[in-house]
């Protein structure tokens, strides 16, 4: 969302199994992109891309990160948001990623 506001879906927190209190962060390699957690249970408010609990749906995290949703939501550029899919989890280096695959914006074909 414009807002910095980033739903994670039960499904992306189920797959990396991100708790309220984790901080999250988004990786570039070569034209993939990868989310992974990056600090479990982060007592630092301060850094960005910390989940927190949503009140409306069970399951769902949120994150608060305005300049990563305008830079995710600037790669596509026929929208003002941007929602897409993610694919398989995998390990870079030890470390469990989940594509995210940002080819089709599917808040864009909503609209």
């Amino acid at each position: 969302m414009p807002n910095g506001d980033i739903h994670l879906t039960s499904r992306v927190v189920s797959l990396l199994d991100i708790k309220a209190g984790d901080s999250i962060q988004i990786s570039y390699d070569n034209d993939e992109v990868y989310i992974y957690v990056h600090m479990r249970q982060a007592i630092n408010d301060n850094i960005a891309g910390i989940a927190r609990r949503t009140s409306k749906t069970t399951g769902y995290l949120r994150v608060r990160w305005t300049s990563l949703c305008r830079k995710i939501i600037s790669m596509d550029g026929r929208a003002n948001f941007a929602a897409y899919r993610v694919g398989e989890p995998y390990e870079i280096n030890g470390l469990k990623v989940l594509p995210i695959i940002t080819r089709k914006n599917y808040a864009a074909e909503r609209n």
